[in-house]
């Protein structure tokens, strides 16, 4: 009786894991999919879904525009919806940014995956991952 349990019990335990190891593989390949609409004025760059952009990375848009402004070297400010950068960066310099930022500040580095926050504890800020639990420092901006 005792080896009956044994192996409905690893069947289990054998279906479980393999659940597990879809619904992780399911959720590191998404992808965020919110494409800035860029517009140049005079010497500035403003992005004008800027605030849609931000809430589509689950960041807040005051972390995403400082790491921009020092990334680039140029200042700025957040109007409404809008970013309004000091001078003329490109679309494609604005997409590396944007790429950096994400392997940085959203993907986790163990499983990949997406669903992360940014959690500050004392004067150290760490990158916390809600799929695996997975805790790993991130730089200050």
């Amino acid at each position: 009786m005792e080896l009956a349990t044994n192996e409905a019990y690893e069947k289990m335990l054998d279906h479980i894991f393999a659940k597990i190891q879809r619904g992780r593989s399911g959720r590191g390949e998404r992808m965020i999919t919110v494409t800035p609409e860029v517009m140049h004025d005079r010497r500035q760059t403003v992005i004008l879904n800027y605030r849609s952009v931000a809430e589509s990375m689950n960041r807040e848009p005051a972390h995403l525009a400082r790491f921009i402004f020092k990334e680039s070297g140029k200042p700025g400010i957040i109007d409404g919806e809008r970013l309004v950068i000091s001078g003329i960066i490109g679309e494609e310099e604005l997409a590396k940014l944007l790429q950096l930022y994400h392997r940085e500040f959203i993907k986790c580095p163990v499983c990949g995956g997406i669903d992360t926050k940014i959690v500050a504890e004392k004067r150290f800020r760490f990158l916390v991952c809600e799929i695996c639990g997975a805790k790993s420092p991130v730089r200050k901006i």
